[in-house]
C-alpha cells in the first residue's frame, strides 16, 4: 500500500463521538468471533431485520468465520470499540465487500441500539472510505430498506457525492469515495 498507516489489515485510530465519548476505530481479525457474537446479541430484532433483510437470530460459525477472517483486499471490516469494565467491547461495524467490478465495492454497517445517531456509523464510513479510495475503490453501493431511517440519513449526510434511487421497499445508495460535495477534488 502507497501509504502505511491506511493498512487496513493494521488499522487503528481513535476517534471522539458528537457528545464527547472517544471510541477507537480498528480492523476486525479472526480472534474476534466471541466479540463479534456478542455484538450481534446485543442488537435488537429489528436492527438486525434492518442490516440483514430478515428475522435473523443468531450467526452460524462459518458467518463469524465469514466476517472475521477477512483478506483486506476485497473484504475490510473495521469495528467501533469502547473499553466496558475492562474489557473491550464492540459497538459499530463496518465493513465493506468487493465484487467482480474491482471499483465499486458493497458496504454495510450495524450499530448496536443504545449507541446509534451519535456518530459511529459516520466515523466508520469514512474510515473505509480513505482505504477503498487508496484500494481503487470509486464508489460504494448499499441497499437499505426504505424503514431504516437512521441508515439513510448517514448516507445523506455524509457529504460524500451520492446518488440514489427507491424500489420495492429498498434504497439502492451508491457514494463515490474519491471526495466529498463541495471539498476541493
Amino acid at each position: 500500500m502507497n501509504n502505511p498507516e491506511l493498512d487496513p489489515r493494521n488499522y487503528a485510530a481513535d476517534e471522539v463521538l458528537r457528545d464527547g465519548v472517544p471510541i477507537h476505530i480498528r480492523a476486525i481479525g479472526p480472534s474476534d468471533k466471541d466479540l463479534l457474537f456478542e455484538h450481534f446479541s446485543g442488537l435488537s430484532p429489528e436492527s438486525r431485520y434492518t442490516r440483514f433483510f430478515g428475522a435473523k437470530r443468531t450467526l452460524t460459525r462459518k458467518e463469524l468465520e465469514g466476517f472475521t477472517e477477512l483478506d483486506f483486499d476485497n473484504q475490510v471490516g473495521l469495528t467501533a470499540t469502547m473499553m466496558d469494565d475492562g474489557r473491550e467491547r464492540f459497538i459499530g461495524i463496518g465493513r465493506y465487500f468487493r465484487g467482480s467490478d474491482r471499483t465499486h465495492a458493497e458496504v454495510a454497517f450495524a450499530v448496536l441500539d443504545q449507541y446509534q445517531g451519535r456518530g459511529i456509523a459516520t466515523l466508520l464510513l469514512e474510515h473505509l472510505r480513505r482505504i477503498a479510495h487508496q484500494a481503487g475503490i470509486e464508489e460504494f453501493v448499499a441497499d437499505v430498506m426504505t424503514s431504516n431511517h437512521h441508515m439513510l440519513d448517514v448516507f445523506r449526510d455524509s457529504g460524500f457525492q451520492r446518488k440514489s434511487h427507491s424500489e420495492g421497499g429498498v434504497v439502492h445508495v451508491s457514494l463515490r469515495t474519491d471526495h466529498k460535495v463541495g471539498a476541493p477534488s
